[in-house]
This record gives structure tokens, C-alpha cells and sequence, in this order.
């Protein structure tokens, strides 16, 4: 994996010469909106007709998942892991997926950035998420989330937090056939602080610490403990090729404490690869 990451920076680098010729076709990422940096949450949104794909390892060979501005207030996720995936469990439905975002206010002096984000799903059938040291989640019903976020930035320093609740109809944890928590009350919190700072077009550093449920790694489990560090590239932001210059890589090193089952999962270092790419109409 380390191997394979070099040789992504290395042709980033090449291809990012082979586009400095055009210095208008240009897409640093300093100026980009973050919406889950690190599985951190801010409460920005995008404009409207930006749009947002990412496409993580562990869904493959399925797809991954998208953000659009509906307008500059609002945006929503078209989470097409759920709804494709879930053509291949019983029983064979696509499983109904929708995360928004509303921006209540601006940063303006000491008033922060505030929005408020709620997601919900539903499974038709028990579902196996994933596995923690021979410990299996495994969750059934309908899920939701709702939180309210905040920021600053000031320059290249962002600074985030989040409160909110989440809910799951039914969730336990199961070590081959026994299971060895099961995972009540249903309703519990959740919040994250987070801090960035975006000082280079090309690169970002992040950090974050949540308790409760996440967006993007060991994502909607309760009572979860997780501290991420890392940091997003955009290896070919001087690049001719829009395809090319709108692509980011977050690398990010994941600890996870689930203390229902008394187990520790971690990527210690930030080599944990998430490709996304972010189009923005308004950027020439």
C-alpha cells in the first residue's frame, strides 16, 4: 500500500508539471468546501450545482457516494453504496438512504458558521457492518442522526464542533453465533471537535476527535470513541485535465475505541487512502 500511495504523489506530481503551462485551469484545494474532513464534521455547505464524489476501498467493487449544492444553503448525499448494495441482501431492495444539510448562518465577527444535519436509513433485513477483532455489528431497522454544527476559520486555521443524537431501531454486537453486547438505548449522543489547517493549495492537515456516530469510518455506531488525524492532497490541481484537477486524496490514520465490546481497531499512521473529487461550478 505504501508503494502504491508513492507512486500516486510521484504522478501527481508529473502530471501537475504537465498542466503548469495554463496557470487559469487551476483547482487548489485551500479554498475547497470540507464537509467531513477526517470523519470530523464542519457545518459549511456548497454552492449550489457543486458536487462532491468519493469512492472508498471498502466499498468496492461497488461505488461510493456523493454531496450536491441543491442550493448554497442546502446540500444532500446521494449515498449509492446503500442503494446499490442492497440489491445483493435479502430481501433485494435497495436500502432508502438521504443525508442533508441546511446552513442556518454565516460567520459573521464572534457569531460562528452554524447548520444543522440529519441523515436516516432503513434496513429491511439484519445487516453484518463489519468486523472488530473477531466481533461482528450488526444492525437492523431504521437509523438516524441529527446535529447541529458550528465553525470558525480565521486564515488557514478551522476550527469545528458538533452536537447531536442518533437512534438505531436495533444493534448488537455478536462473536460468531453469541452475541456479546447488544447495544441499548436506542437513543444516544453524539458530538466532535475538530481543527484544520489549509495553509498550501495542494495540501491540508486535519484532526478530529468524535464520540457517537461518524459519517465515513466505522460509521453509525453508538458510543464509538475516535480520534483521526490526517490530511488531503491534491496531487494534480495544476493539471490540464479537469478530471484529473478536480481529484483529492484524503489520507487519514483511524483509532477506534468501542467500549461495549472493550476492543481497539486502529490505522495508526495516515495512509488510509479516500479518493473523492470535488467539482465546483463557480471555479474557472
Amino acid at each position: 500500500m505504501k508503494k502504491s500511495l508513492l507512486a500516486v504523489l510521484v504522478c501527481g506530481h508529473v502530471f501537475g508539471l504537465c498542466g503548469q503551462t495554463d496557470t487559469s485551469k487551476i483547482n487548489p484545494l485551500d479554498d475547497d468546501t470540507y464537509l467531513h474532513p477526517v470523519d470530523g464534521i464542519t457545518p459549511y455547505t456548497f454552492h449550489r450545482g457543486e458536487w462532491f464524489y468519493a469512492q472508498s476501498l471498502q466499498t468496492l467493487p461497488g461505488p461510493g457516494w456523493a454531496f450536491v449544492g441543491v442550493t448554497d444553503r442546502l446540500t444532500v448525499q446521494l449515498d449509492f453504496t446503500p442503494l446499490v448494495g442492497g440489491l445483493f441482501f435479502k430481501p433485494h431492495y435497495p436500502i432508502p438512504s438521504l443525508s442533508a444539510r441546511y446552513k442556518i448562518a454565516t460567520q459573521k465577527q464572534l457569531l460562528p458558521t452554524i447548520s444543522v444535519e440529519g441523515q436516516f436509513f432503513h434496513l429491511w433485513d439484519t445487516l453484518s457492518r463489519f468486523d472488530v477483532k473477531e466481533h461482528t455489528l450488526y444492525q437492523n431497522g431504521s437509523y438516524f442522526h441529527l446535529k447541529t454544527a458550528w465553525g470558525y476559520r480565521w486564515g488557514p486555521l478551522c476550527v469545528n464542533g458538533a452536537v447531536g443524537v442518533d437512534y438505531m431501531s436495533e444493534m448488537w454486537w455478536a462473536q460468531g453465533d453469541t452475541m456479546t453486547a447488544r447495544l441499548v438505548p436506542n437513543l444516544n449522543p453524539n458530538f466532535s471537535l475538530s481543527v484544520g489547517w489549509r495553509k498550501r493549495p495542494w495540501i491540508s492537515y486535519h484532526v478530529a476527535l468524535s464520540y457517537g456516530a461518524t459519517l465515513t469510518y466505522f460509521e453509525n455506531v453508538p458510543r464509538k470513541i475516535q480520534l483521526n488525524y490526517g490530511m488531503r492532497i491534491a496531487p494534480f490541481y495544476q493539471n490540464k485535465w479537469r478530471f484529473l484537477r478536480n481529484m483529492r486524496i484524503e489520507l487519514v490514520a483511524i483509532n477506534a475505541w468501542f467500549p461495549d465490546i472493550g476492543q481497539y481497531a486502529s490505522i495508526p499512521l495516515p495512509i488510509y487512502p479516500l479518493f473523492y473529487w470535488q467539482w465546483e461550478r463557480r471555479k474557472k
